[in-house]
């Protein structure tokens, strides 16, 4: 038996990269907008606050990417497979599934490499020194969050036949 409650806590559980993501990007946009002003108006910029532009950008591409998965959010082109017969579109639909867990699979592999390269060298950003190992830790985390994001939606549009995008809408 399902509480209201207790549905509501897994809501937001389920989306913790989502508002994540928003927070990150809240902040980004503050730090933007100060950045300009101190720039532009008061003459004296933020010395640090491309790094840190970098690496939230880098963080909410990477974190949020698992977001726009589960939503079906990601840029498609469906004409093609919306004109075929059915049973061919949801072929092609199903191969798309096997395509894209296979490279989001190469691609996990290929950060997590990189991040062990990071790691063992024990570098740090320029002017906040900030190791790597923290500030590109969204890579590996990212791709596995992607990883199941996209199994998740693929299981919920084509085995249990709910519609992603009317799910972003409720979020």
């Amino acid at each position: 038996m399902n509480h209201p409650k207790q549905n509501k806590a897994l809501h937001v559980l389920g989306n913790l990269d989502l508002w994540f993501t928003m927070v990150l990007l809240v902040f980004l946009i503050v730090l933007t907008f100060v950045g300009v002003l101190k720039r532009y108006i008061m003459r004296s910029p933020i010395t640090w606050m491309e790094e840190v532009q970098a690496l939230l950008f880098m963080w909410i591409t990477f974190i949020g990417g698992s977001a726009a998965f589960r939503y079906g959010s990601h840029v498609s082109v469906e004409i093609l497979v919306d004109s075929l017969p059915k049973p061919l579109g949801h072929l092609i639909e199903r191969f798309d599934v096997l395509l894209e867990l296979l490279i989001l699979g190469y691609l996990c592999m290929q950060e997590f490499s990189y991040y062990a390269q990071l790691t063992g060298t024990g570098k740090v950003t320029n002017l906040l020194r900030i190791p790597y190992s923290i500030a590109y830790i969204a890579l590996p985390i990212g791709g596995v969050l992607m990883i199941v994001s996209m199994l998740w939606s693929a299981w919920m549009h084509h085995v249990r036949g709910v519609d992603l995008k009317e799910q972003e809408e409720e979020a």
